[in-house]
């Protein structure tokens, strides 16, 4: 077939445009135009849109807040949500046994609950924000003990002073001068409570607890004591702080000075409130040393009776104490006790400190019928001896009565509480 030669060249040149690229074809000018439309359209996008299409991707932010809530072998938990997270794991530990897991299930909202939990246990949860494999910074722990009660506690710890050695309710055994005695509220308690462990002594003041021996015939601080007994599924209670606010010698000086005590009570008041953070690193110290186990910790019988209704029966007590006196001991030890419940609150433990004092209204030192008296007067004649102003059996009954109280409220409601 006879081609002619202008035809051939115009069909090659056809050819060799459409192979020539774009940019040669429609000119730098035109596809200048084109990148400038494109650069505008992204500009009227919603900012979200924009955001999210360049974070796709991200380690996610850590959550901002996590809460907690008991339930009958469930926890429910909530927290704030992630920057850049599609999904959230959940982390539990279970204190009691250590045994630790992350959930298998991703949660795509931002609270779940976790069941199948054992009964009575305290567990340790984080929530980790995830963005398909990449996994951000997990959340503040929170630990939760669940509704309920084992039916009975494999270990028991008794710390503190004198207020639980049993000192004031004789016969006692053990170390000399720490005064521990069978007639303390640590065995007292019954159902659920084995036969306790007592590692308080009289005298005992906070550092006792964690930071020096006490007693020549112990074996380390009470905390040390402690960290090397057995604590799975303990039961932990304490008294302490009362010789710290240095009430024993201030008692002293209010019955044997010629003249009046109550200008010491701002000195005494300024003690007692110092105490608060001292008190709160102590429990944390005893609640870190055994995670999984139920810590409660008592306050004091407010010692003397009410002014406008005592009658003291001790001739050195009744000479020695004004009515002006008692008030102020009252009014310290009421103080000593918001102190010691406070800063329960702050380390996560449990204080029955106002139950105590309830418990012991109407039965103090110089109630009017003496038979009604749960905490004795001086026992000696002369001085303040071991016994004085500590309670007796019935004073002890009191005490398990209100510890008793405090664990029956915690298996019916459960607890939360930060790490």
């Amino acid at each position: 077939m006879h081609v002619e030669p202008h035809l051939a060249q115009t069909q090659t040149a056809i050819a060799f445009k459409a192979r020539t690229p774009a940019f040669k074809r429609f000119g730098i000018t035109t596809i200048c135009l084109i990148m400038i439309a494109v650069v505008a359209g992204i500009a009227l996008l919603p900012s979200g849109v924009i955001t999210r299409a360049i974070a796709a991707g991200a380690t996610p932010s850590q959550p901002t807040s996590i809460e907690g809530a008991a339930g009958n072998q469930q926890a429910t938990l909530s927290w704030g949500a992630s920057d850049n997270a599609t999904g959230y794991l959940v982390e539990q530990v279970d204190l009691a046994t250590g045994q630790a897991l992350q959930l298998p299930t991703l949660v795509t909202g931002t609270s779940t609950t976790i069941g199948s939990l054992a009964a009575g246990h305290w567990y340790r949860f984080r929530i980790i924000p995830v963005d398909g494999t990449l996994q951000g910074t997990p959340s503040a722990s929170i630990e939760v003990r669940t509704i309920g009660f084992r039916g009975a506690y494999a270990h028991y710890y008794v710390l503190g002073d004198s207020y639980s050695s049993g000192e004031g309710a004789p016969p006692y055994s053990g170390v000399k001068g720490c005064y521990r005695s069978v007639n303390s509220y640590g065995n007292q308690l019954g159902q659920g409570a084995p036969a306790p462990v007592i590692l308080a002594c009289s005298g005992a003041v906070t550092d006792d607890i964690d930071k020096i021996t006490q007693n020549v015939g112990l074996s380390g601080t009470q905390l040390q004591q402690l960290q090397r007994s057995p604590l799975d599924n303990a039961l932990i209670t304490l008294t302490i702080g009362g010789n710290d606010a240095n009430f024993a010698p201030e008692l002293e000086k209010c019955i044997f000075s010629l003249k009046s005590c109550t200008s010491r009570r701002d000195a005494i008041l300024q003690r007692v409130a110092a105490l608060e953070p001292r008190l709160a690193q102590v429990y944390r110290e005893i609640r870190s040393a055994a995670p999984g186990a139920d810590i409660i910790v008592l306050g004091y019988p407010l010692l003397a009776a009410a002014p406008n209704v005592a009658s003291c029966h001790n001739p050195i007590i009744k000479a020695g104490l004004s009515k002006s006196e008692m008030s102020m001991i009252r009014d310290l030890a009421d103080q000593l006790n918001k102190v010691i419940a406070q800063a329960a609150g702050q380390a996560g433990v449990i204080s029955v400190a106002s139950l105590i004092e309830q418990a012991f209204a109407g039965h103090e030192v110089c109630t009017k019928n003496q038979q009604a008296e749960w905490i004795n007067e001086i026992t000696g004649l002369t001085n303040m001896i071991h016994g004085s102003f500590h309670p007796k059996l019935a004073g002890y009954v009191a005490d398990a009565r209100a510890v008793n109280a405090g664990r029956l409220a915690l298996y019916q409601t459960g607890m939360v509480r930060r790490v």
